[in-house]
């Protein structure tokens, strides 16, 4: 490469040769460039302050002039990357979608092509290996022809420029805005110290790298390797001189000299830079005229971003929110926006293609993409929180919102969770119940008419194995009669719900699934199961690395901890495993061939809507059927499914196919693997206490009995409706009911007459 020998410039010489055949006579204006000039000669940057390291002037800045110069900002928050691609892998390494606010692709210096950084400072600054982060002598000419001649000439050398467009997207000082802006003689004194500093931070190699990434080239590419990709659909290490010396053309008017609308304007500016290589002896006379020769040769590459652009569009949404809501990417919501925004990541996340393709299948093969009916899945790796698979009968056109995040009333799915609470007090699998309905429960809210169980079956005094094979409302609303509300609410929560309402120890409901969770946590809780006990957050992201550096990154955490003891988890496998015996509801469907499962059906209210849900060691999945608009005001009667019009639908009807399929599916190759045996003998030795009936006691007399008999104690906010009997201040309902059996760290909630004051001084010891 030829360069220039460095010269020194003296202040004669550089205003001689920036006024020559400008004015004769002083203006306005002229005035205030000399204005410039003296300051700037006064800051010493005519002087060598902003010469290579080979260049030392004289010593002609000093004293407060040199103070003055060092009391300008300088600090460049170059270290804030401008914005680039994140891209997501699934598991195995392959992307599957990418993000970017900007289409930019940092690349290395040894990944640019010799070429282009010809071009680039043959055309942008010659004498960018000369200069110190500015060059003064092209200041004043152009300051002058701009000033004096109304003619509008840039000046800025290419590290000045890299400080313009940092700052362009990096700003957050009032210089740094003002530098940005470039309005004023101030702002370009500010610009040339922060060029400065960056020169003596940075190699030339490397701020000509950084410049090659930054510049925008039209056809919103950011950079010269989304710009070889936009233009020639090729990478930046192999533009040829032609396709170099275009985008660089761009440079002066990404608009004008755009090659797809304004072909032969873009080579008359291309020819314009080649001829500026040969000036700058990059290229021969011979070498530049074949260039020229060379016609403009497009072939448009595409990058597409977001979710919309992604064969996995909603597992990709899944991804976005986790960034935009997890505080592993940011403390607040802006800086998890800016996150995203900035890019530079690339996520490697737990999507199993395998598992997408067989779950995205087996929906549209029941439902098809334009049923009214919707069905959503959910997937999860036991003992990971790993979210394997999402997928929907829908398109991204049709709906943007992922129905495995969604809210939806669960109905029986939700009775597993009652009964590992009960498990947990100490209540076997063989506690038995008469389970026939009408039920009305002593203690909790009832709907008119009481409890029954669905199509009114009379099972008579069955266990809890029997009531989840056959899914018996009346047994687990006597079972959380014994359990208490609140324990079986923080049971859910601690396996994984998070949408429940604050409890007042009165709702049976919690047992029978009328509060809205969603399929992914719902899969959750089924994980617990499979895993031993083992609960986890669920998860898209798995590891995150800075693009650019390789560098970790923080991602969201899993926390992967031992909630459940792994007996009782084993217990539920064995209850679960139920459903599919015969007379149980998933009976008639069956599970994954050739192996152990567990599974359970939810059907709401007046087929509101109708799920699935199960597990194997390798695998949980949820699957969700209904109405998107609302299962309420559109139930799920005279649904199109699997080619038939089903007239009544539960959980057996379309989602237990569903989930068959999908399971059968993943496990394709997989070693059938058991549950734990489980050993109901441990349960024996779980301290468990009597719970007192207080009802009818004052509230007093009731916490005074409950703290004797070793229980905690909480006051519902809500009283019992007006009886028009009760007086104030007395127990009117308990949770859970006298008689039954509370662990020591049960509380009981108690709910007060009409009118009572519910704000009670509860004893500090409890």
């Amino acid at each position: 490469m030829s360069r220039r020998k460095p010269t020194l410039v003296s202040l004669d010489e550089l205003f001689n040769d920036a006024t020559i055949d400008v004015v004769e006579k002083p203006s306005r204006p002229v005035l205030a460039l000399l204005g410039f000039v003296a300051t700037a000669a006064a800051l010493g940057l005519f002087a060598g302050a902003l010469t290579s390291p080979a260049i030392v002037a004289a010593d002609a800045a000093t004293g407060s002039t040199v103070d003055a110069w060092n009391s300008l900002p300088s600090d460049l928050p170059i270290e804030q990357t401008l914005p680039q691609h994140t891209v997501l892998l699934d598991k195995d390494g392959n992307e599957f979608a990418r993000f970017f606010s900007e289409n930019r692709i940092d690349v290395g210096g040894d990944q640019i092509s010799d070429n282009f950084k010809h071009a680039l400072v043959a055309t942008e600054d010659s004498r960018f290996y000369e200069h110190g982060g500015a060059d003064v002598r092209g200041i004043a000419r152009a300051m002058v022809k701009n000033v004096v001649g109304g003619a509008q000439e840039g000046a800025s050398t290419i590290t000045q420029q890299l400080v313009q467009n940092v700052l362009i997207s990096n700003a957050t000082t009032d210089e740094e805005r003002e530098v940005a802006a470039g309005t004023s003689y101030r702002s370009k004194i500010l610009e040339i110290r922060f060029a400065s500093e960056l020169e003596k931070q940075y190699t030339k190699d490397e701020i000509l790298t950084m410049y090659a990434n930054a510049v925008f080239l039209g056809n919103r590419a950011y950079g010269v390797q989304a710009a070889a990709r936009v233009y020639f659909n090729t990478d930046a290490a192999s533009l040829t001189v032609p396709q170099a010396a275009l985008l660089v053309a761009l440079l002066k008017s990404p608009i004008k000299y755009d090659p797809y609308v304004n072909p032969d304007d873009a080579k008359l500016r291309r020819d314009t830079v080649i001829n500026r290589m040969v000036s700058e002896s990059y290229l021969t006379a011979d070498e530049a005229a074949a260039a020229k020769a060379t016609p403009i040769e497009l072939s448009r590459g595409t990058i597409a971003s977001g979710c919309d652009a992604s064969a996995y569009p909603y597992y990709c949404a899944l991804v976005r929110d986790e960034v935009l809501e997890n505080q592993a990417f940011g403390k607040t919501a802006e800086e998890r926006q800016e996150t995203l925004r900035r890019g530079g990541l690339t996520l490697t996340t737990g999507l199993d293609r395998h598992a997408m393709d067989v779950s995205q299948t087996a929906v549209n093969h029941a439902l098809g993409t334009d049923n009214r009916v919707a069905a959503g899945t959910a997937v999860i790796v036991p003992g990971t929180g790993v979210i394997a698979a999402v997928a929907q009968n829908r398109t991204w056109d049709q709906t943007q919102i992922v129905y495995a995040k969604s809210q939806f009333q669960p109905g029986s799915i939700m009775k597993p969770v009652t009964l590992a609470a009960a498990l947990e007090q100490g209540y076997p699998l063989t506690t038995t119940f008469s389970s026939n309905g009408p039920y009305f429960s002593p203690s909790l809210d009832e709907p008119n008419g009481g409890f029954r169980n669905a199509g009114n079956e009379q099972p008579g005094t069955i266990d809890a194995r029997d009531a989840v094979r056959k899914s018996i409302n009346v047994y687990f609303v006597k079972l959380i009669e014994k359990t208490g509300v609140q324990p079986v609410a923080d049971m859910a929560k601690r396996l994984g719900i998070t949408t429940l309402p604050e409890m007042h120890g009165r709702e049976a409901s919690l047992a029978l699934g009328t509060f809205e969770v969603t399929p992914l946590e719902m899969a959750n809780v089924y994980s617990v199961f499979a895993s031993g006990g083992i609960k986890c957050n669920p998860v898209a992201i798995v590891s995150g690395v800075r693009t650019s550096s390789g560098a970790q990154v923080p991602v969201s955490d899993a926390d992967c901890h031992q909630e459940l003891d792994p007996n009782i988890a084993a217990l539920m496998d064995d209850a679960l495993q139920g459903p599919f015996q015969a007379g149980g509801t998933l009976s008639t469907v069956g599970g994954p061939a050739g192996r152990p499962a567990g599974g359970k059906t939810g059907t709401t209210d007046n087929s509101g809507a109708n799920w699935t849900a199960g597990m194997t060691p390798q695998y949980a999945t949820v699957v969700w059927v209904g109405d998107p608009r609302g299962g309420q005001r559109y139930p799920l009667t005279q649904v199109r499914a699997y080619g038939r019009t089903l007239y009544n639908t539960f959980g057996a009807s379309i989602a237990g196919p569903v989930w068959k399929e999908v399971m059968t599916g993943i496990h394709t190759g997989l070693p059938a693997a058991a549950f734990p045996a489980a050993d109901p003998s441990p349960l024996r030795s779980i301290t468990t206490k009597r719970v007192p009936d207080v009802r009818g006691m004052t509230t007093s007399a009731a916490v005074s009995a409950l703290r004797t008999a070793g229980l905690k104690v909480t006051i519902s906010d809500t009283t019992a409706p007006d009886d028009g009997l009760s007086d104030r201040d007395i127990v009117a309902g308990q949770s859970p009911a006298g008689g039954s059996n509370a662990g020591a760290e049960n509380t009981i909630t108690l709910t007060l007459s009409h009118g009572s004051d519910t704000h009670v001084q509860l004893p500090a010891d409890q």
